[in-house]
């Protein structure tokens, strides 16, 4: 089986006075890449995060999104520092003293100043909130499994019709194989009985450099190498585990150039047309592979 590169995932729990958000995208990258963006004042929880995703995933650009809301109001709100409002009030009462004609303060115009308030810096339990943020970590990252597991049974069946189209010219190319060498024999023949235009060659030696040359023009080795590959591309697909996608990079490479080579040992046109035909299946399949973990 193959699984996809790309995924999302949302989630969100609460536990401990608090609710966690978590959001998880994930792109296609040659490494794994992590980031992850927490709201302030939990950082500690980043390194947990980091070690959820990477026990899961293990290629691609994975940006997670954490945001962690105190669920008690006591904690949102910002409180009043009781000292600094004694401490205005006493000064707005001291300006009305000195103006006398003022109105006298009010507690709205108290509350108006800025100073007064302060962030609440209520403790945080880590053991507490780190169930919740887990817990939501670990759904997000399964919701993002899904989705590259259902993308990457798609990406298989793609797979496995371009491999079936490369087995059937590769067929061709086995089928004209010993025909376009008893061709090329022939021809080998005739062309150095032209050469020598008449003269006895010493024989032995003569069908020692034509075995040479057909033995180099053959693509036997090529095709034998071409239908391993196939072969083990096709059974990482199948298999229960999901496969490599470097290894299946490297394949798709060895695939290219058994072609290629077969390509350029001969210009029988039956041949040259399913080579061309097999170099654009294999062009197709390295691009899909890009999007395979």
């Amino acid at each position: 089986m193959i699984n996809s590169m790309t995924g999302f995932g949302r989630s969100r729990k609460e536990g401990a006075g608090y609710a966690v958000n978590v959001e998880i995208r994930a792109l296609n990258a040659r490494q794994l890449d992590i980031s992850v963006r927490i709201s302030k004042n939990f950082f500690e929880f980043e390194d947990l995060c980091r070690k959820l995703i990477s026990d899961k995933i293990h290629r691609g650009r994975i940006d997670a999104f954490v945001q962690i809301e105190s669920a008690d109001i006591r904690r949102k709100a910002p409180a009043i520092n009781l000292e600094l409002a004694r401490y205005y009030w006493a000064q707005l009462e001291e300006l009305h003293r000195e103006l006398g004609a003022s109105q006298r303060p009010s507690v709205d115009q108290l509350l108006r100043v800025p100073y007064i308030y302060e962030a609440s810096e209520a403790a945080i339990d880590s053991d507490a909130v780190r169930e919740p943020v887990s817990s939501a970590m670990t759904e997000a990252l399964a919701r993002v499994l899904r989705m590259r597991e259902i993308e990457g049974r798609a990406l298989a069946g793609d797979f496995i019709n371009r491999l079936g189209a490369l087995q059937n010219d590769l067929s061709v190319v086995a089928n004209r194989r010993e025909v376009v060498i008893e061709e090329y024999k022939t021809r080998l023949n005739e062309r150095v009985k032209q050469l020598l235009a008449g003269s006895e060659p010493d024989e032995n030696r003569l069908l020692q450099e034509i075995a040479f040359m057909i033995d180099r023009a053959d693509i036997n080795e090529e095709i034998v190498r071409l239908g391993s590959h196939i072969e083990q591309v096709r059974s990482l697909l199948v298999a229960p585990k999901p496969a490599d996608g470097r290894r299946l990079d490297f394949l798709i490479q060895e695939l290219h150039r058994e072609a290629s080579t077969i390509g350029s040992k001969t210009s029988d046109m039956d041949i040259v047309q399913a080579v061309v035909r097999m170099k654009t299946e294999i062009g197709k399949l390295k691009e899909q592979a890009q999007n395979i973990e």
